[in-house]
């Protein structure tokens, strides 16, 4: 695993090539600069290199790309802690429904005495009827010497 040393020192490097690329596409430009360059032999950029400009430009970068880093670090961390939430929640939901379950369950069997004794009190007796219930008027067939159906009159 990396260190937070060589982290910092790889991304310097590649920034300071980062930067150096971007100082060449100007400097194409510039004509001047290109001479002056060409006779210096490299000493111009190495110059250029230690400059204050070129430090500041390197810190700037380099508290961009970390600030960058530091955001999506906290980021990554929040999505973590809200699965989590979210992991936690369905869990406590799934628990829950299996508690109901189950309580329903010990409900059905501690009311079966009393459903089966009433079923077996049904099946002996038959279905019994009481007095002084309604029951519909018996239909009445038809006659073939009747032209017509005698129906029911109501008395009252």
């Amino acid at each position: 695993m990396y260190s937070f040393g060589m982290i910092i020192t790889n991304s310097l490097d590649s920034f300071a090539e980062e930067l150096r690329a971007k100082r060449k596409k100007q400097l194409k430009k510039d004509t001047a600069s290109k001479l002056k360059s060409l006779v210096d032999e490299g000493k111009y950029e190495q110059e250029y290199e230690k400059s204050d400009e070129f430090q500041a430009q390197l810190k700037l970068k380099v508290r961009e790309i970390l600030t960058d880093q530091e955001w999506r670090r906290r980021k990554m961390q929040m999505r973590i802690s809200e699965e989590e939430g979210r992991l936690k929640k369905d869990e406590e939901e799934s628990k829950e429904m299996w508690k109901r379950k189950r309580e329903h369950e010990e409900q059905w069997e501690g009311t079966r005495e009393n459903r089966v004794s009433s079923w077996r009190d049904f099946m002996k007796g038959g279905k019994k009827v009481k007095k002084g219930e309604l029951r519909p008027p018996k239909l009445k067939t038809e006659d073939p010497n009747k032209s017509y159906v005698q129906r029911p009159v109501k008395r009252g």
